[in-house]
């Protein structure tokens, strides 16, 4: 059976910031190959799509995925040397998470206040999310992460996404 998707993470999994090549070249070779075979590779992230674009330009990679998902949800494809969105798709996740975090919003002093009681944190709200947390040590935000868990089990359809701190 052939290989037909080639799904990868991208900071500390695909991508190496202090290496060089950031991106092994022994395995872009890999992922070119699969991809002239006729499969298709797609880098999930977290990141936005401006700071991947940049990164992956920096990067300077030899091959380009068919396929981006960023924060987590959005997705792109390139065509004619450009990524283009599913503006469908990507419409319908913004107004499921706009409804979403209608929902959470009224929580979010409590659990705030939870934060900041107990430990030293950055809190703050993006584009993509009404509660964004900075940890000052790993073991705090393994604790928070785990506060957050069980609150999200309470919410339908809500989860936690972790990075580092």
């Amino acid at each position: 059976m052939s290989i037909k998707l080639i799904s990868t993470d991208f900071d500390g999994t695909l991508f190496a910031e202090f290496e060089n090549p950031p991106v092994p070249l022994k395995l872009q070779k890999l992922i070119g190959d699969l991809q002239a075979q006729g499969a298709k590779w797609v880098i999930n992230t977290g990141r936005d799509l401006s700071s991947l674009m940049e990164t992956i330009g920096r990067s300077h990679l030899q091959i380009k995925p068919d396929y981006l998902v960023v924060v987590e949800r959005e997705i792109y494809f390139h065509r004619d040397n450009q990524y283009l969105e599913d503006e469908p798709w990507n419409l319908s996740c913004t107004n499921a998470h706009i409804e979403l975090f209608k929902r959470v919003r009224g929580d979010l002093p409590q659990l705030i206040s939870w934060v900041h009681d107990r430990f030293t944190a950055t809190i703050y709200e993006d584009s993509y999310s009404p509660f964004c947390l900075i940890a000052e040590k790993n073991e705090d935000a393994d604790i928070i992460y785990a506060y957050l868990q069980d609150y999200c089990r309470k919410i339908p359809h809500l989860t936690i996404v972790r990075n580092d701190i």
